[in-house]
């Protein structure tokens, strides 16, 4: 999948708080996969993680507008990882390789593009839904409820319930996957 620039919209000069802000927050998930994709295991990531975005701050002005934001940070993250390593001593035969750990790492940025596309996807084909379907699935699978809660909920019978989720999730599917452009 191609990265597009996260920002390219953006006036010339600093990025200002509020849009640091807002691009930390639209690529957190994909730092934190790429932290704990280079540190697999590791009870620190978030600690490195929240390290990283302050190295990020820090180095705002570092940041070239129109460029990605998501892989100016993953590329922070890996040097603050490296940083860990050599600060804790940490032999290089306790950890993967370098060419591995940085193909991990690009196919968890990847993922993560792609489940942000999906994710994308389900919410307008959520939208798409009329209020009684969108509800049913957002009762079953928004707050976890089980079938019968969901069906008592919806004043429907288990059975009713069951077969009515399975239509509109098969609809949902399709709705999915014509977005993406996959074949079912």
């Amino acid at each position: 999948m191609s990265q597009q620039p996260t920002n390219s919209k953006s006036p010339a000069g600093p990025l200002q708080p509020d849009e640091f802000v807002r691009l930390v927050m639209e690529n957190e998930g994909r730092i934190f996969a790429y932290v704990a994709s280079i540190m697999p295991g590791s009870p620190e990531v978030e600690d490195v993680v929240q390290d990283v975005i302050t190295l990020m701050w820090e180095k705002i002005d570092d940041f070239e507008r129109g460029s990605h934001f998501g892989a100016w940070a993953c590329r922070i993250a890996y040097f603050k990882v490296l940083e860990l390593r050599r600060s804790q001593g940490i032999r290089r035969a306790l950890f993967l390789s370098d060419e591995l750990r940085e193909s991990l790492a690009a196919d968890a940025v990847e993922i993560w593009d792609d489940l942000q596309q999906q994710s994308t996807a389900l919410e307008k084909c959520l939208d798409r839904l009329d209020d009684a379907d969108r509800q049913m699935v957002l009762k079953r699978y928004g707050t976890k409820g089980s079938l019968k809660e969901t069906a008592a909920l919806m004043g429907k019978s288990e059975v009713t319930a069951r077969k009515w989720i399975r239509r509109v999730l098969a609809r949902l599917e399709k709705c999915i996957s014509l977005r993406l452009g996959l074949e079912l």
